[in-house]
């Protein structure tokens, strides 16, 4: 399976209930389920499938540590099967999986660091707001956003660009609103976006500031497995660089279509999502239909997604 790329999910792939089939049928998920409650200090699987997964949407805290963990299953599942991937990169927080993932750091301190960013984001993000824009060129999106920052001097910025029709910004309410009025005068459509804050966006400069102290303590290594940053829209090594481009990531701009383009440009034409949602099989789809794409949530039976898209 050396040349299946792995996609890493975002914090938008959560929904109650995401890990239970998993877990129920393969003993080594529900092993990293347990593992990641431990280092977490409270039962995970309550937030994930129990009387609290209503809830954990809303809560940055515990959803990003709640989405990498299944995402990890999933993967720790295939290995176990014989399958791991040529190259693993993840869309935001699906970055930090990743890195996980290829051994970079240790599960342990891996599942630390979700679970500071989750924190760190969830106090720091709460005053600005996100809104994905379909059908508005990324230029005349960039010029809206310049133009309302400043108007109102607060920052309103490009923050994810997902697809060539698909680009999210992220900042001031009020700004996010107005630029909302303006794509739809120029006939684009704006799409609130229910979130806990303005991620990728100026707002969490004190967040990422108390992010990177924590990573200092963290020990990093050479990534076992090619690691790619969409920070850096590079495979990178150094484990002192992952750790410096980690630290900007939460401030970064996620071109999740540069990132696609470049690794196909590679030579690598199958991309496998791995985590409990279709989310960035559906963007790998948007970016190349020639990319061949698939996600282990749409399987119940691994063994069978390992015969239908890895060896077909």
């Amino acid at each position: 399976m050396k040349d299946v790329i792995f996609l890493f999910d975002g914090q938008g792939a959560f929904r109650a209930g995401i890990g239970k089939d998993l877990c129920g049928k393969y003993p080594t998920a529900k092993e990293i389920v347990d593992k990641s409650s431990s280092v977490l200090g409270y039962d995970l699987s309550e937030h994930l499938w129990g009387d609290k997964a209503a809830e954990t949407a809303s809560k940055t805290s515990i959803a990003q540590p709640a989405i990498s963990t299944i995402s990890l299953a999933y993967a720790e599942v295939l290995r176990d099967l014989d399958s791991e991937s040529a190259v693993s990169l993840g869309h935001s927080l699906g970055e930090i999986t990743a890195i996980v993932y290829c051994g970079v750091v240790s599960f342990d301190d891996g599942i630390r660091m979700i679970q500071k960013r989750g924190e760190v984001m969830e106090a720091g993000g709460k005053q600005g707001t996100m809104m994905a824009v379909l059908n508005v060129d990324l230029g005349v999106l960039e010029e809206l956003c310049s133009g309302a920052s400043k108007e109102i001097s607060e920052p309103v910025v490009v923050a994810n660009i997902n697809a060539p029709n698909q680009i999210v910004i992220s900042g001031s309410k009020q700004g996010v609103e107005r630029i909302a009025q303006r794509v739809a005068q120029k006939g684009g459509r704006g799409i609130p976006l229910k979130v806990g804050g303005a991620w990728h966006s100026p707002y969490l400069e004190g967040a990422a500031k108390e992010y990177a102290e924590f990573l200092d303590a963290i020990e990093f290594k050479k990534p076992a497995r090619q690691f790619y940053s969409v920070v850096e829209q590079r495979i990178m090594q150094d484990p002192a660089a992952i750790k410096d481009s980690l630290k900007r990531q939460m401030l970064s701009q996620v071109n999740w279509l540069e990132a696609i383009r470049n690794i196909k440009d590679t030579g690598y034409t199958k991309f496998l999502e791995v985590g409990p949602s279709k989310i960035l099989r559906d963007l790998v789809g948007k970016i190349d239909q020639q990319i061949e794409t698939d996600s282990t949530a749409l399987y119940t039976e691994l063994n069978k997604l390992i015969d239908a898209f890895v060896m077909s």
